[in-house]
């Protein structure tokens, strides 16, 4: 059984865009390698991100995400064992305001939170559009 969390969060103010780069960087390279599939989302100084895997590891994972220090407020959307994952794909991927193929990588995620609760997507959706 593969578990996913959800969370949005804000950057502090000081994190400059080559950090946000570096972030988005590192967590790619960092959930592959552990075999964690997902999606971070930047956009006017907002994270949204999906992670999924084996539910220790996202757990574990979900505790060093609350304890860096270049983000704030973070809310947890959702958290829970999923029947079937929600990133097919082997990597994890990330979005930026300068990546090229933003909007199909989010209407792809927005494919993959069909199986949540009516609420939750209703909640998802508009997170991805006021970040997007």
């Amino acid at each position: 059984m593969r578990f996913a969390i959800c969370y949005v969060s804000t950057a502090t103010k000081d994190l400059p865009q080559s950090e946000v780069v570096k972030i988005l960087e590192e967590t790619q390279i960092r959930n592959n390698k552990h075999g964690v599939n997902g999606l971070l989302i930047y956009s006017d100084g907002n994270f949204f991100e999906v992670i999924e895997g084996a539910e220790i590891k996202i757990k574990d994972l979900f505790k060093i995400i609350r304890e860096d220090t270049r983000h704030k407020n973070i809310i947890m959307i959702f958290e829970k064992e999923v029947d079937k994952p929600f990133f097919e794909a082997k990597d994890a991927n990330f979005i930026s305001e300068d990546t090229q193929h933003r909007q199909m990588d989010v209407e792809n995620f927005l494919y993959y939170i069909k199986d949540l609760d009516e609420g939750t997507q209703k909640t998802v959706k508009n997170i991805l559009k006021a970040i997007g």
